[in-house]
């Protein structure tokens, strides 16, 4: 992964899951697919990168994050939701506050003042990346966005004086070649050498990221060790999460929470000053 692909990566927290009859991890291979079997506490594979951030859930099954443009007065509005395939598509956006005007004040979450998670519907393609705010309250990125179809994108903020957390999503229709993805997979590589556990014991899913087989320590990224994000085939339903507070060694350790469903995961970490991101598909049933 270069530089500049990696820093089209970042943030997430720990997963919490109410478990239901059974709770599996099925191993991602590559990322462009995944393979393997789930209803166990398997350990599931791939390229990663990781950050500490923490889920703020406390949400009714129902009315889970990012499933709407709006919520509580505030709504994202994109500046054009039509793009053209490219690995720089430039996107611009601001968040109206519920006065009608652009959001200009935001607490700082996980250090930034927004997070952007970008992904296309059938999993592929994640980017975690950090937009830059104009003084008219705009945000603009550019976005990798080289194969056509319908993507989505999660706006995650605080307002300040507002809800302690928000997470607003759009779907953007991107003109190109379509060929379908068959797994959840990041928009960057990781570096051959690289590889990542994700095992379960119990409640918690323990990450571990290795290098040329041995276990090493992720480095600080965004104020964590690692960052878990968690969506819902299907309906694309957003779990953003943190690792358990206060835990040592190599692994880091996610309480899980979460309705029943298909889940891809996406952990983000940095190593050597790079981030990476790797992914996992969970399944969840009641």
């Amino acid at each position: 992964m270069t530089t500049a692909a990696a820093k089209l990566i970042g943030f997430a927290g720990a997963l919490v899951l109410l478990f239901g009859a059974t709770f599996g991890i099925a191993r991602a291979v590559s990322p462009q697919g995944l393979a393997g079997r789930g209803g166990s506490g398997m350990a599931a594979h791939g390229g990663g990168h990781s950050s500490d951030g923490g889920m703020d859930m406390g949400t009714p099954v129902g009315s889970l994050p990012g499933l709407t443009i709006e919520q509580d007065g505030y709504r994202l509005v994109p500046e054009a939701t039509t793009l053209a395939a490219s690995g720089a598509t430039p996107f611009r956006f601001r968040i109206d506050g519920p006065d009608g005007r652009p959001l200009q004040a935001y607490e700082q979450l996980h250090e930034r003042e927004l997070h952007l998670i970008v992904v296309r519907r059938d999993l592929t393609g994640f980017q975690h990346v950090h937009p830059a705010r104009a003084t008219d309250g705009t945000w603009s990125i550019a976005l990798d966005l080289q194969e056509g179809g319908t993507w989505r994108a999660f706006a995650d903020m605080a307002p300040k004086g507002g809800p302690d957390q928000l997470t607003l999503g759009v779907d953007l229709q991107v003109a190109g070649p379509f060929a379908p993805g068959t797994g959840p997979s990041a928009a960057a590589t990781p570096p051959v050498g690289l590889d990542v556990d994700f095992a379960r014991h119990g409640s918690e899913i323990d990450v571990t990221v290795r290098r040329d087989g041995r276990p090493v320590e992720p480095e600080p990224y965004l104020g964590a060790r690692g960052h878990l994000v968690a969506l819902r085939a299907g309906d694309l339903a957003y779990l953003h999460v943190h690792p358990v507070e206060g835990a040592h060694g190599t692994a880091v350790p996610f309480e899980v929470d979460a309705p029943a469903g298909s889940y891809a995961l996406f952990f983000d970490y940095q190593l050597d000053g790079i981030v990476h991101t790797a992914t996992a598909t969970l399944e969840v049933t009641r």
